[in-house]
């Protein structure tokens, strides 16, 4: 056995892509020589994020669909594409997510249906049909989700984005357990705070920052690339016997309580 990566050729469509974590795990593909689908609602961003990568990796394979994986219609065109393009699939990185930050007295059923929808529900179905598409009838696959840190401490003003993170958390196990026989590894990744637009309001404030400076042990927030090697890894080859699990990438911050 070779102890690689080899991910050169492989087919990979990453959601919520046109920046922060989504477009940094792009890069990471690239580099490893992988072919990448672009995916995400915010298309005049998604094509920024393309041209750059474009501009970094010339003659790289970097497509990009744009799409609301909360509608139905959409998550067809979407895997349509990626089909005409690709052919095949290799990894699946379900990367799109919101953010919700309020206090639970004030959450409103609106915003808490928003949240479950964009970070469970649609996270759900793309997959379902991602699997029914490429690999129902075909061994092999990679599945990364993105859960949260949140998903296993109580953050405060954050239910509703917790609840939908521990959820995929399960999803992930009870997904890996029910696809093993057709050779699909699912995993995810648990970041702690990272340093993207999703955490903009409290990136603003200093006391904040100070605080989660001294209370995660690497003395910092985590960065979009820190997010990368544990993703790379479970979509390549030296994650076949790894399925069912998370991998919490926090600075050592859930190990302090």
């Amino acid at each position: 056995m070779k102890y690689s990566l080899n991910l050169e050729n492989k087919k990979v469509l990453i959601t919520g892509a046109a920046g922060g974590i989504g477009c940094e795990c792009a890069k990471g593909f690239l580099e490893n020589g992988a072919a990448v689908m672009l995916c995400d609602f915010d298309k005049s961003a998604l094509e920024a994020a393309a041209a750059a990568l474009r501009g970094e990796f010339p003659g790289a394979e970097i497509f990009t669909v744009c799409g609301d994986l909360t509608k139905e219609e959409d998550i067809s065109a979407v895997l349509d594409y990626t089909a005409e393009k690709f052919g095949t699939l290799d990894v699946l990185v379900n990367n799109a997510g919101v953010a919700h930050d309020v206090y639970s007295i004030y959450e409103t059923r609106k915003d808490w249906g928003k949240v479950i929808d964009i970070n469970l529900t649609a996270q759900f179905f793309f997959t379902q049909q991602t699997f029914n598409r490429f690999w129902g009838k075909k061994k092999g696959g990679k599945i990364v989700f993105m859960s949260s840190l949140s998903a296993y401490l109580g953050v405060p003003a954050a239910v509703a984005y917790s609840a939908s993170k521990g959820a995929v958390l399960q999803m992930t196990k009870s997904l890996a357990s029910e696809w093993a026989r057709f050779g699909v590894q699912v995993n995810c990744v648990c970041p702690g705070f990272v340093e993207t637009p999703l955490i903009a309001k409290q990136l603003a404030d200093e006391r904040w920052c100070a605080y989660m400076n001294v209370r995660i042990p690497q003395r910092r927030l985590a960065k979009p690339q820190d997010i990368v090697g544990p993703v790379l890894f479970l979509s390549s080859g030296m994650s076949d016997y790894v399925t069912g699990t998370s991998i919490v990438v926090d600075g050592g911050h859930s190990s302090c309580g």
